[in-house]
């Protein structure tokens, strides 16, 4: 069921539909984002008000072309799931393609923690090529 609940979290974050994220998150969830300084939302995110920040500021700076997440791995309580994702800087209109890992610790089917890695190219870079076998 927890498995579930994360991989609509997905579906609602690629309809953009903030408050539906928001909903399945504890009051005191905390969201740590791990990423180099041109990412640009890297930091801690506390409560209710802070996911709904980030996640405004991620839509107001990028135009997201989000694909699915490659792989979905449980272990207990947490749900850690392997992606990547390519869309432009609103601002400048720069192309750029990440890849993530997201570690989802969940209680009651409520997000407690979601700590976020990513790694991000920018322009004509390219990550390293790899398969999602």
């Amino acid at each position: 069921m927890a498995l579930d609940m994360v991989k609509q979290i997905y579906q609602h974050l690629g309809e953009g539909d903030i408050e539906a994220i928001v909903a399945r998150c504890d009051d005191g969830v905390e969201w740590v984002v791990n990423g180099p300084s041109t990412f640009g939302a890297s930091g801690a995110y506390e409560g209710i008000e802070g996911v709904r920040s980030f996640l405004k500021a991620i839509d107001k700076a990028w135009m997201l072309h989000f694909s699915a997440p490659r792989e979905f791995i449980e272990a207990g309580n947490k749900i850690v799931v392997l992606g990547e994702a390519s869309g432009k800087e609103r601002e400048t209109g720069e192309p750029f393609r990440t890849r993530w890992v997201h570690v989802f610790t969940l209680r009651n089917d409520r997000i407690l923690s979601l700590r976020l890695f990513v790694c991000q190219w920018h322009g004509d870079e390219v990550p390293p090529a790899m398969s999602w076998r």
